[in-house]
């Protein structure tokens, strides 16, 4: 039986793995890059059978608990046989608490530097940072219902057709009322609402000048996620009066690490197929990140309560979830997180409407049906089981009500959400709480210790400020020849966005040439109109995504280009350590706040893409499919008699009859054709844009790496001046002991949280 040790740290993401007590192989799998533990795990069992040819195993986890289940999940499997020894760390509301005092301590403490205005708005923005829920749907799912019941609260109007025409966000916060800004396209504000109600935002819903509206108050079931959560109710790709919004919602799906998909379907109507470009690139997304991609998306299947055992047979619930399951996976989309839910009862017994009709009925079915209990799906949820005993647990002491409400499914998605945000979001907060201050704190330690060393180490002073000098002249030197901006100018770091951005161009024209194949030559008018429009919805899908995609890749261009000349810099600095007896000087550490605060500058000022560019592509394809569609095609349609083949006639009693046809590949060609020349334009324009926009990221690190030699050569002048000390005030001196023991204290405190 093999030993593997396994410790994962969510915060820093790192992960470190032992085989027998040995680190494995450097070309092993197990050799686990910066991946969050869901985005391998599941590929364990088949790694460990791989690489290490036995199928026994003993494995001692040291992480939270939440990574436990994941782990545990992924090795109960006939491939492996398992024992785990888990040694649980810190939960994460523990450690969340334990930063919040630390930066208090550090606000208090005596070091003016770490009160410092971008320390404190770095600290403040990570803190307060949003995580959104992104509510679609497919049509009369009961979508603004189902936000209704996690509201608790009738605000989002509901109807038996689309009705959502804005955008609304909703902000959880502490107010005991629920405000509103209405905003039109260009954000600007419309109308504020100091109480707004269901009718007023039937009124801003019906309005042509509003696109976004933001409901400020409290979201109920919210108060376990330790986030500052947004419940995004979102007019869906193909529903919409406003173009921009359909962009917004594939942008949204794009975004994997900064939001949450709701997507609510109806039991009653289970026809998938109706999105099916929308559907597409949720596979697309559910694909590229392990088990995390697939957990933020969440299929609520709405109004079961509607099915009957006497009507549908026994077993009618787990077969339509059987269903849908097997539909959505023969689209790719593997093992979704599937919810039934009820949220016309769950919504009439949080607000305790006077004719709860749907309530009623539900109450008797569940009580005289097991299988109307949403709450028991685990094998379609996949909640893990800590959540099954959570909910056991309160079903055990709630009253008839507090039953009933877990039984209608809704606190189930709850607890999907709120388990998400844990695992994930506050992970991810907490690493950006820590990195908003542990730069400073270990560049001033630095100093202080270097200060330290020169001001005790009498016998070796004069060498010691020797190298500080020759430390300065390799700097002055760098700066003189520009080695490292001439070595940045050599560097390509667009090689990998270009390839993408070719594999993805490559994959549209393929959907294209798809659209416009298989057509007939012969289809009557009142069938090519339906497929005209259908082809027309399609493209726009095309199109939408096409831009987002497009935009994601030159974003993550942005970003690596970044850490990559980072990591540049960071590589010529150290190459200009001193080291000489007991003294060694490391010039990273010494600029560590200030390579932080750079990082963060430039990851703030790389989220800007060239708009311009793009809106203008966008509209070109609109004007084209919407003019260009109906204009080049209206002749099929009647108008005019040459543009139309009539294929035969039947004459009966002298009276003629016509059927007039459409040749329906003629159409598509002609259709598709302007889009595929297209995107050569694109294709070639995005690929210019992100050489000009790396080439514009290199001088604006260039201009920002002058400030931290700058830096630097301060900081080494003050070293220089650290033997000055003996003849300064003794009180001056223990000042800077005491402050280099309380530096020491909250290093040690900040790492005992994100180091184990």
């Amino acid at each position: 039986m093999k030993k593997i040790d396994i410790k994962y740290n969510p915060y820093l993401v790192e992960t470190e793995v032992l085989i027998d007590g040995q680190a494995p192989k450097s070309n092993s799998a197990l050799k686990i890059e910066k991946k969050r533990l869901q985005e391998w795990v599941e590929n364990l069992p088949d790694i460990l059978v791989n690489e290490l040819r036995d199928t026994n195993y003993q494995i001692t986890f040291i992480g939270t608990e939440s990574d436990y289940e994941d782990l545990k999940s992924a090795v109960e499997t006939d491939k492996i046989s398992a024992k785990i020894d888990f040694k649980k760390t810190a939960d994460i509301e523990d450690v969340e608490t334990e930063i919040g005092k630390i930066f208090n301590d550090i606000q208090a403490g005596p070091i003016d530097a770490l009160k410092d205005k971008s320390i404190v708005d770095a600290f403040e923005k990570a803190k307060n940072s949003h995580f959104e829920v992104n509510v679609v749907a497919t049509m009369s799912s009961g979508k603004s219902t189902l936000i209704n019941a996690l509201m608790g609260q009738q605000l989002m109007p509901a109807a038996n057709e689309a009705t959502t025409a804005t955008i609304v966000k909703i902000i959880d916060t502490d107010q005991k009322n629920y405000s509103a800004v209405a905003y039109d396209a260009n954000g600007n504000v419309v109308k504020e609402i100091k109480e707004v109600t269901l009718n007023d935002m039937k009124t801003l819903n019906s309005d042509a000048k509003v696109s976004t509206v933001e409901i400020y108050g409290k979201i109920p079931f919210v108060q376990s996620t330790g986030m500052k959560l947004v419940l995004v109710d979102t007019p869906g790709p193909n529903n919409s009066r406003d173009a921009n919004h359909q962009k917004m919602t594939y942008q949204m799906l794009e975004n994997s690490d900064k939001s949450l998909v709701l997507y609510v379907m109806n039991a009653q109507q289970l026809g998938i197929n109706d999105e099916s470009a929308f559907l597409d690139f949720i596979c697309d997304n559910m694909k590229q990140g392990g088990k995390q991609s697939r957990e933020r998306f969440i299929f609520a299947v709405n109004k079961m309560d509607c099915f009957s055992v006497k009507g549908d047979g026994e077993g009618c619930i787990e077969k339509a979830l059987n269903g849908i399951k097997e539909s959505l996976e023969a689209r790719g989309i593997m093992n979704p997180n599937e919810f039934p839910v009820t949220a016309c009862a769950a919504l009439e017994l949080r607000t305790d409407e006077e004719e709860p009709m749907a309530l009623d009925q539900f109450r008797r079915s569940s009580k005289k049906y097991d299988e109307f209990k949403f709450d028991n799906y685990y094998k379609f949820s996949h909640l893990p089981n800590v959540v099954h005993k959570r909910l056991d647990s309160v079903l055990e002491s709630a009253d008839e009500d507090g039953q009933l409400e877990i039984h209608t499914g809704i606190v189930s998605i709850e607890q999907a959400i709120s388990q998400y945000v844990n695992k994930y979001a506050r992970t991810t907060k907490v690493a950006d709480l820590v990195a908003s201050f542990n730069g400073k704190l270990n560049e001033l330690n630095a100093v202080a210790l270097a200060e330290k060393e020169v001001r005790e180490n009498k016998e070796k002073r004069a060498q010691i400020l020797s190298q500080i000098a020759e430390f300065k002249k390799k700097i002055e030197k760098a700066r003189q020849t520009q080695n490292f901006e001439k070595e940045l100018d050599k560097k390509n770091f667009t090689e990998e966005a270009e390839k993408e951005i070719n594999k993805y161009i490559d994959a549209v024209r393929n959907k294209i040439n798809v659209l416009s194949s298989g057509k007939s030559s012969k289809v009557e008018k009142s069938v090519a109109k339906r497929e005209c429009s259908k082809l027309e919805k399609d493209c726009k899908d095309i199109n939408s995504q096409l831009v987002v995609r497009v935009n994601s890749i030159l974003q993550t261009s942005y970003k690596d280009t970044v850490t990559k000349v980072m990591n540049e810099y960071k590589k010529y600095l150290s190459e200009l350590n001193i080291s000489g007896g007991s003294f060694t000087l490391n010039s990273l550490s010494l600029v560590s706040g200030s390579l932080s605060d750079m990082t963060r500058i430039l990851n703030n000022n790389t989220q800007t893409v060239d708009e311009s560019y793009y809106e203008d592509r966008q509209v070109s394809y609109q004007v084209k499919k919407e003019r260009g569609f109906f204009g080049k095609i209206a002749s099929f349609f009647g108008f005019g008699g040459p543009d139309y083949e009539t294929k035969y006639k039947t004459v009966r009693e002298k009276v003629e009859q016509y059927t007039d046809y459409v040749d329906m590949n003629s159409v598509a060609l002609m259709y598709l054709q302007p889009m595929q020349k297209e995107l050569q334009t694109v294709e070639n324009s995005a690929i210019d844009f992100v050489r000009k926009e790396t080439e514009r990221l290199k001088q604006d690190i260039k201009d920002l790496i002058k400030k931290v030699d700058k830096e630097l050569e301060n900081k080494l002048n003050q070293l220089a001046g650290a033997e000055n000390d003996e003849k300064q005030a003794q009180a001056i001196i223990q000042k800077k002991e005491s402050d280099l023991k309380w530096l020491n204290q909250i290093i040690e405190r900040v790492n005992s949280i994100v180091k184990f």
